[in-house]
């Protein structure tokens, strides 16, 4: 089971791998005269900019996870919730959905002697406030500026959009239901568990019944805690707004740095960034491969021209992808010289949670 982890980790290093080698292929299809012009536009300061953009990415979501952590146990360091917010960056990036971050985290906090208890109680109000501020976002957005892009080119997009934002709205709402309306959300889950287990998707039912209700006992017990800290919630989410806010200006942050006609507003272009992120939800690749590039190369295109649009995909796509896969890596083998393996946190996580001594 532990190789098996590790292989399945591996094997996603070097999808990602091949769509950065494919990334830059089809960059360089463009000419290279072109992309060097481009590159030698740039002013050097922005794109620093646009680095710092990210580092304050970063430290926001570990601000605002240090918040919870903090309020649970205040001996907590914030370079331990740091190191674990960069963990689940990385897991985040190179597994389908972003499906590997937390597990990861959790395990790092505990590996620092933080309890099962705090870090996933930590973890999850920020996966809360998270969710609910991207949904707030999307929604003005959506209303704002979806309309511009309804006619012409990007018309088929617009339903890919509103795809993303519907999968994202579906989350919200059934964390609440699961913290308001505890026995119906237990219901609803044991009967899609049963219809799948009709179908034949689920092979073990009593198996998936028993896990669902465990697992909804625990994210009930944590919203207890969430909701008795309304203070703590506000702060997160004002660092989440900020957080956000942050990551959708990188790509303004290169537009401003490019020696081209700046027309197109902050808001325009911060909400094509917020579309881009709507569709990646639901696409089950490592990064949303293919759906990132492709939507921002759509969204795009009109603002930075052919020109400049693919040299401004690769930096935005670096910084937001391949960066934090890079730094988790230098992590990954920092962490493994200590003796911690990453690589099998995930199977630990399983076996520490049958062995019931969480």
């Amino acid at each position: 089971m532990l190789m098996g982890k590790k292989k399945s980790n591996k094997l996603n290093l070097i999808i990602c791998g091949i769509a950065f080698v494919i990334m830059v292929v089809v960059l360089f299809m463009e000419g290279p005269e072109n992309i060097f012009g481009a590159l030698a536009k740039l002013n050097p300061l922005f794109l620093v900019l646009a680095v710092l953009c990210m580092v304050v990415y970063w430290l926001a979501e570990g601000i605002a996870v240090h918040f919870a952590a903090r309020s649970l146990d205040p001996k907590i360091k914030f370079r331990t919730t740091f190191l674990v917010t960069m963990v689940g960056q990385y897991f985040n990036c190179i597994t389908p959905f972003a499906s590997g971050g937390q597990p990861m985290q959790v395990y790092t906090y505990m590996q620092k002697g933080v309890s099962l208890g705090t870090a996933m109680t930590a973890l999850l109000s920020k996966f809360i406030v998270y969710q609910f501020t991207l949904t707030v976002y999307s929604v003005i957005f959506l209303v704002c500026k979806l309309p511009m892009f309804t006619d012409g080119d990007l018309k088929p997009l617009t339903f890919l959009v509103i795809v993303g934002f519907i999968v994202n709205t579906i989350v919200i709402v059934l964390l609440l239901m699961l913290a308001f309306f505890r026995k119906a959300t237990t219901k609803l889950a044991h009967i899609l568990v049963r219809l799948l287990g009709k179908i034949r998707i689920i092979k073990n039912v009593d198996y998936a019944l028993e896990y669902i209700d465990r697992e909804l006992e625990t994210y009930y017990k944590n919203f207890i805690f969430i909701k008795s800290q309304p203070m703590m919630i506000f702060k997160m989410f004002i660092v989440t707004v900020i957080q956000l806010m942050v990551y959708f200006s990188i790509t303004f942050v290169i537009y401003i740095g490019f020696d081209i006609p700046h027309d197109t507003d902050f808001f325009t272009i911060i909400s094509c960034q917020a579309f881009v992120l709507m569709i990646s939800a639901f696409v089950p690749l490592p990064g949303a491969m293919g759906a990132a590039e492709g939507s921002y190369a759509a969204f795009f295109k009109p603002i930075f021209g052919d020109y400049y649009t693919g040299v401004s995909m690769f930096i935005w796509r670096f910084l937001t992808f391949y960066l934090p896969i890079i730094v988790g890596i230098g992590i990954n083998l920092k962490m493994a010289k200590s003796g911690v393996d990453l690589t099998n946190a995930a199977d630990v996580m399983k076996e520490i949670e049958a062995k019931g001594e969480q």
